[in-house]
């Protein structure tokens, strides 16, 4: 009985064991292996500025988001110059400002005060001295002069009381003084009277014309504003004003080094108070969701893959496992080139190189694993592709 049961388990392994490479024969012959290895999308980020280190804010290992920092610079000499910049801006805004305004309506009022008595004064010289302006003149001049006459015949008295010691000197000396004030507003009445007598000099009246002219013209312009060139350049200097102030803001923006787009942070190897140069990257950084395997497929398999066509990726550090793949590029020349013409056999042996797009959505994924692309064996010329579920950039 023992020996039966023997015989009855050797036959069913048997013929189990003879499925199961039916099976697998049957699966392989359905399917292309590959092998291949994992690499990514790489990023080189700098500065275009470069100066020195102030903080490394990121770290190696890490995951970014696009837009997040990694280093910062010292931005000190930036910050300055911006300051300087915008009070340039300032005052180039407020004299376009003033220009665009025009002149304040005070000052036009002044003006127009000074052309009015510009034209009274040249309106009086032109027409002369009235009538009763001559008599008070001469009445002026007559009067001075009787007071002057008063005061020197007064003098003489005074004089002969001090020669003989009769009143003190000083007493005389105040006199003296007084009649030849009175003498002196004589002749200056005197001159006036003469004057308005004679009429207007001809260098006086054209002296008084040029200066209503200038006052004329001192309130056309006023009124008329600032000139288009003065406003036009104004507004080029408040243009250039701007631009050298965008272009600070542009460079304090390069002492701030961000991630371009979500990756891991793969090398970063710079510390606070290092220098680094402009253009040269500071930190290289692995692309989010860009992993991809570098394969070659034999060219006569080149009718079962076109870009878009799905695959599943399978790499030794997580066996059993399927990993979502999704051709992005095949390469449009053959991996080597014949010198010469080659039989059927060396033909097969030709290869050309094939990217596959990987899903690794728990990041367990790195470059330099080994892996195997697998693809269904239908023939791209005539089945339809399904709309691909991974993006292939």
């Amino acid at each position: 009985m023992k020996r039966s049961s023997i015989i009855v388990v050797t036959i069913i392994v048997a013929v189990l064991g003879t499925g199961y490479s039916l099976w697998n024969y049957a699966a392989t012959n359905r399917t292309l292996i590959f092998s291949g290895v994992i690499e990514a999308d790489h990023i080189h980020v700098g500065s275009k500025l470069g100066g020195r280190v102030l903080k490394v804010v990121a770290r190696e290992g890490e995951t970014v988001k696009a837009g997040e920092p990694l280093v910062l610079l010292e931005p000190h000499d930036l910050d300055a110059s911006l300051a300087e910049a915008q009070a340039t801006l300032h005052q180039a805004e407020a004299r376009l400002a003033l220009l665009s305004a025009g002149y304040r309506k005070e000052e036009i009022e002044q003006a127009e005060a000074a052309a009015k008595q510009a034209q009274a004064e040249l309106d009086q010289l032109v027409s002369g001295p009235r009538r009763h302006e001559l008599d008070q003149v001469k009445a002026d001049w007559s009067a001075n002069k009787a007071q002057a006459e008063r005061l020197r015949k007064s003098l003489k008295r005074t004089e002969d009381l001090s020669r003989r010691d009769l009143i003190p000197r000083q007493e005389y000396e105040e006199a003296l003084g007084k009649t030849e004030e009175a003498e002196q507003r004589a002749r200056v009445a005197r001159d006036r009277y003469e004057t308005l007598l004679a009429g207007t000099r001809p260098e006086e009246l054209e002296r008084v014309k040029q200066r209503l002219a200038e006052a004329e013209a001192r309130l056309r312009q006023l009124r008329s504003g600032f000139r288009k060139e003065e406003i036009a350049q104004a507004k080029s200097a408040v243009e250039a004003a701007q631009a050298k102030v965008q272009w600070i803001r542009t460079q304090l923006d390069e002492t701030v080094i961000k991630a371009p787009a979500d990756a891991l942070v793969e090398k970063l190897d710079i510390e606070a108070g290092d220098l680094v140069n402009a253009g040269k990257p500071v930190a290289l950084l692995v692309r989010t969701g860009s992993l991809w395997v570098r394969t070659y497929l034999p060219q006569a398999q080149l009718r079962f893959a076109r870009p878009g066509t799905k695959a599943n990726v399978r790499v030794d550090a997580y066996p059993g496992t399927d990993f979502a793949g999704l051709i992005r590029r095949i390469h449009l020349e053959n991996d080597s080139t014949p010198s010469k013409l080659l039989s059927r056999e060396e033909r097969a042996l030709q290869v050309v190189q094939t990217e596959v797009m990987i899903a690794d959505p728990e990041n367990i994924l790195r470059p330099g694993m080994n892996a195997d692309v697998i693809i269904a064996k239908t023939d791209t010329r005539t089945t339809a592709q399904a709309q691909p579920e991974l993006r292939a950039d």
